[in-house]
């Protein structure tokens, strides 16, 4: 389901942009929940919505929206996306697992994020894989960083790229702020959405403007990664959810097709077979 360039740029790169993936008037809600639900405490948010880090306890970080998904049915429609799945299923040989949607909100306040994933801090984590074979790409952990804001040059989302395929750790005085062609800032439009590989060395530079950066960050792993199985439908909120993100956050063994992939594979006019 990806095009041909598409593999070729995810593969040699790390992430491919995918742009105008969400519509518009998506997009102005999301907009609209983000300037709500970050003017709030985590006292006042919906539950189970509530911050990844306490703001009050660290009011300098991001701050990060968990459980947005539960929070409103618009969230649901981006983590199924067409445009995010087509590529989702095709990375993880149609059997992803829905791990998490989180709403970020990065103001001038914010300190930068520094290199995470791949081999940043002199190690990789084992359970991220990343193989091609036979001209097919597969991720077992992926990242779709979908912006409701436009990026400005110099801010936001940076990448060592083609670090996830990396075999040795960084240099030490390589950071967010190198130049390319070792480090490349991605800088997407509204409505655009940076899917990347977490094996990829990543990190987002200082906020610069004004009005905040906010992302949606929409995490997809294979279905049955034996890592993450305590991540699921939350039980006490499990009725927010539509059957088909419900089913998606689900664990399932290896190789099982889920419903909701034959009903995205035939709606995209795909054999799900």
């Amino acid at each position: 389901m990806m095009t041909v360039e598409e593999k070729w740029h995810f593969d040699l790169f790390g992430y491919v942009v995918l742009k105008q993936a969400v519509p518009v008037e998506d997009v102005q809600r999301m907009v609209s929940l983000a300037y709500t639900w970050h003017d709030l405490p985590d006292s006042k948010l919906p539950p189970p919505l509530r911050s990844y880090r306490d703001p009050v306890e660290y009011p300098n970080l991001p701050r990060s929206i968990v459980n947005s998904h539960y929070g409103d049915e618009i969230f649901q429609r981006l983590a199924l996306n067409r445009e995010i799945m087509r590529c989702v299923l095709d990375l993880t040989a149609n059997c992803p697992k829905l791990l998490a949607v989180s709403l970020t909100r990065n103001t001038k306040d914010s300190e930068a994020v520094g290199f995470h994933g791949g081999f940043a801090g002199g190690w990789r984590n084992p359970a991220n894989d990343y193989q091609v074979a036979e001209g097919m790409v597969f991720a077992t952990f992926l990242n779709a960083a979908v912006s409701l804001v436009d990026v400005p040059e110099g801010t936001g989302f940076v990448c060592v790229p083609g670090s996830h395929k990396g075999n040795f750790p960084i240099p030490s005085h390589i950071d967010i702020y190198s130049c390319p062609p070792s480090v490349v800032n991605v800088t997407p439009k509204a409505g655009d959405v940076v899917l990347f590989t977490e094996t990829l060395c990543h990190g987002a530079r200082r906020w610069t403007q004004d009005t905040p950066r906010l992302t949606v960050f929409v995490r997809y792993s294979t279905s049955y990664a034996s890592w993450s199985p305590e991540v699921g439908p939350i039980e006490a909120h499990q009725g927010k959810l539509s059957p088909g993100v419900h089913e998606l956050m689900q664990v399932a063994g290896f190789q099982h097709r889920k419903q909701i992939v034959d009903q995205l594979l035939s709606e995209m006019g795909e054999n799900s077979t």
